[in-house]
């Protein structure tokens, strides 16, 4: 009966241990910079130091951080490098934002002044993948992921800087369509589109009307809705994007 008691607490006490590390999620690393770009990093299912791992570009949406987005992009079932990166500038709400809010919050400028901020934040961006890619040394090119307006920016560095990345994962998004090249680049990424049929902020409509553009430039491009779903990410949709970048990282695809 005793040792009864103490195996059921040392059970409970192992039991609370997962349970603690569950609700922790993730663990990453402490806070790094690169190219102008606070981030952290998550490696899974290999070492922390492992050499040549498969980088993901992670990006979350307005208000939110590394440490909340982590949770719609680990849980990889190959072994991988995700570099989380943190908006360059503050939300009032709390959190962070890759589009500045400050004196005049990106979503209110005009066309043309959306556009030129874009191509900034882009350039930005384009930087620190390339700095990330010498660092890192992956042993092929890094996917980019976000939700929102970081998948505005894994919309826009498809089209912008496509030699720089091996697919792109755009969650929510949408992008101002004179971004789009008049021709196919060369080594253009294929790209993946995860969009919920009920998103009130970016219609489906919306993201189709990306999909046919860019198909008509000669893309690869798909795209996949969810039913019922607004502007967030479903377990449905996490499942698809893990599963789309497990292909693009198999072997075979090499």
């Amino acid at each position: 009966m005793r040792s009864s008691f103490r195996l059921s607490g040392v059970m409970a006490f192992v039991c609370g241990l997962c349970a603690f590390a569950f609700a922790q999620g993730p663990q990453l690393s402490a806070e790094r910079s690169l190219a102008g770009f606070s981030y952290k990093e998550l490696v899974e299912n290999a070492a922390p130091d492992a050499k040549g791992l498969p980088l993901i570009i992670a990006l979350h949406w307005s208000g939110s951080s590394p440490e909340e987005f982590a949770g719609y992009v680990s849980g990889n079932k190959l072994p991988v490098r995700i570099l989380l990166l943190k908006g360059r500038y503050a939300h009032p709400r709390g959190g962070n934002s890759f589009y500045v809010t400050k004196p005049v919050r990106y979503y209110d400028m005009s066309a043309d002044e959306k556009l030129a901020n874009l191509n900034k934040e882009a350039t930005a961006l384009s930087a620190f993948i390339k700095a990330a890619a010498k660092q890192y040394k992956p042993r092929q090119k890094p996917i980019i992921t976000g939700a929102s307006q970081g998948g505005d920016l894994s919309y826009a560095i498809a089209m912008l800087y496509p030699r720089l990345i091996a697919a792109s994962f755009p969650m929510l998004a949408t992008f101002d369509e004179r971004i789009l090249p008049k021709y196919l680049p060369r080594q253009a990424p294929p790209i993946y589109v995860l969009h919920g049929t009920a998103d009130k902020i970016v219609p489906l409509s919306t993201a189709e009307g990306h999909v046919k553009a860019l198909k008509c430039v000669g893309y690869t491009i798909d795209l996949k809705s969810y039913d019922g779903i607004g502007h967030d990410i479903s377990e449905g949709m996490k499942a698809d994007l893990l599963a789309e970048i497990a292909a693009v990282l198999s072997p075979a695809n090499k």
